[in-house]
Order: structure tokens, then C-alpha cells, then sequence
């Protein structure tokens, strides 16, 4: 054995994942990808809830949007995928409702373990409240969970949890404001109060 055998990458991907991710993969370049931008969300919808994802009502993916096990993918009602979204869903990622994720942001659920040569893969799930609007470009980091109503800024790089109802810019993305709604608004949501407290 050669001294880099020793540290060979272990696989931990089952065989049977393996399998759906190449019928996912020839299913998206011929049905999916094709499909017009503006056109046949339901459809799309469809062959995302064919391989497993929890899709709400009115839900919209565009068809550049990439999402690697559509059966670890969670969305509400109302939400949208922009154009080139990478989903990354090697563990779950749950979005909620009215939620926007823009074009080209990254949503990362894996990662590897960097303490060792063999780099075993690590994945951790990412969850986005409602209400919640991801801004071009940005990444969101496995493990982190994104609060009601936040608003994550264009190339941020969310590495922790970001709190409900701010405004959240950076890298690392940390919140800079309070994300304050007109009354109309907020009278169909439910606020956190003065303190912070939801």
C-alpha cells in the first residue's frame, strides 16, 4: 500500500442514492432544463414531487435552478428559485413560505472534515423561515438557519444562524438593521415586539 492509499476518500454516498441521482440528472437535462423560464412551473413542480420534494401551491423553480436529491428538498407556498440557484440538497434543506432565493445563491448542505486526510464527507441541513428574501449570490453554509422575514444582502456568506426580521449583509453575513415593514404589511405577519422577542 502506497502512503496515499491510506488517506483514499471513503465514499459514503449509498448506492441506491447513486442510482435515483443519475435518473434525477437525465430527467433534468431532457424534462426539466429545457422547459421555458416563464412557462410550466407546475410541471416542473411535478417532476421535482416525482423524485420526492415537498413543493407548496404556486411554488416557482426556475429551470436553471439545479437541485442535486430533489427528495431532500422542503419549499411553501408562494416561494421562488431564481435562475441558477444551486441547490445543494445532501441533507435537507426546508424553505419555508413567500421565501425568495436569487439568482446564482448558493444553498450548501455538504462539506468535508477537513481534520482528516481522508476529508470523510459531512452534511447538515439548512432551514429558511418564511419571508425571508436571499439576495443574488449569496451562499448559505450547512448547518444554518435563517430566521422569519430576514433579508440576506447579494454575495453574502452565511456561515451562522441569521435572526428573524433583519437585515443581514456580509462574509461572514451578520444582521446590520432591523428590517422594518410598512403597516399594511405588518399587519399579516406576526412582528417580534420591542425587545427582540418573538
Amino acid at each position: 500500500m502506497s502512503q496515499f492509499q491510506q488517506f483514499k476518500y471513503v465514499d459514503s454516498i449509498s448506492n441506491k442514492q447513486k442510482i435515483l441521482r443519475q435518473i434525477w440528472s437525465l430527467v433534468y437535462l431532457v424534462a426539466f432544463r429545457p422547459t421555458p423560464r416563464g412557462l410550466m412551473h407546475g410541471w416542473r413542480r411535478f417532476l421535482l414531487r416525482a423524485f420526492g420534494a415537498k413543493i407548496g401551491a404556486g411554488s416557482k423553480i426556475s429551470p436553471s435552478c439545479f437541485v442535486w436529491a430533489p427528495w431532500n428538498l422542503e419549499m411553501g407556498e408562494l416561494s421562488v428559485l431564481g435562475d441558477h440557484v444551486d441547490c445543494y440538497t445532501m441533507n435537507k434543506i426546508r424553505i419555508g413560505s413567500k421565501v425568495a432565493v436569487s439568482q446564482r445563491s448558493f444553498l450548501c448542505t455538504g462539506t468535508h472534515d477537513v481534520t482528516s486526510l481522508r476529508r470523510p464527507l459531512q452534511t447538515y441541513p439548512i432551514t429558511i423561515s418564511d419571508h425571508v428574501w436571499i439576495a443574488a449570490e449569496a451562499m448559505v453554509m450547512p448547518g444554518c438557519s435563517i430566521g422569519t422575514g430576514a433579508v440576506i444582502g447579494a454575495r453574502s456568506v452565511v456561515r451562522s444562524d441569521m435572526p428573524a426580521w433583519k437585515i443581514c449583509v456580509g462574509d461572514p453575513c451578520r444582521p446590520v438593521r432591523d428590517r422594518l415593514l410598512d403597516d399594511t404589511s405588518s399587519q399579516l405577519v406576526q412582528l417580534p415586539n420591542s425587545d427582540g422577542v418573538r
